[in-house]
Formats: C-alpha cells, structure tokens, sequence
C-alpha cells in the first residue's frame, strides 16, 4: 500500500510493477538480470479521489497517457528492490505535484 497523505492510499492491486531489463552499461550483469522496473498505474480507474485524478490528469508529464495511464520506468539501482522502491516515490512525488 503506498501512502500518499493521511486519508489517501493507492492499494497494492492498483498498482502494476514489472520487472525489466535494465538499458545500458552496467558489467557483467547487464544483460542477464532484471532488475529495472516499470510500474504502471490507471488514473482514472483508480480509487483515487476525483481531486487527485484531476490533478495528476492535469500534468504536462510525457509518462501519463491520454488514457490516464502513468508509466514510470525506474532503472537507476543495481537491485531490483531500490528500484521498485524508486517508483514507488517517483509514483508519490507526481501525485503531490501542483
């Protein structure tokens, strides 16, 4: 569950993370590993409040598509957990941007 304020929680089954392989350099790993991450989640069919979907709706952010999906790929971190944990932030910080 990913907290974003004191009455506003996206439940886990709403959010779709997937893992990936990650682009670039990276040593030996780079192409046998999957530790890149993409999360996916569905605005405007999401439990969000109408304030929050009208919000993240509004954003002039390339990651959000026409259909309210909001694809974030996060592939700084060698593990996969760091970079699950990565989205996740990235996920909130857009939810809390104006």
């Amino acid at each position: 569950m990913l907290k974003l304020s004191n009455a506003v929680e996206i439940a886990d089954w709403e959010l779709d993370i997937t893992q990936i392989r990650a682009q670039g350099a990276g040593g030996q790993n780079v192409n046998k590993v999957a530790s890149a991450v993409h999360l996916r989640f569905d605005i405007l069919h999401s439990s969000l409040p109408p304030f929050y979907k009208e919000r993240l709706m509004s954003l002039n952010d390339q990651r959000i598509s026409k259909d309210g999906i909001l694809i974030i790929k996060a592939q700084s971190f060698r593990t996969l957990e760091l970079n699950k944990e990565d989205a996740l932030k990235r996920l909130k910080d857009s939810s809390s941007r104006r």
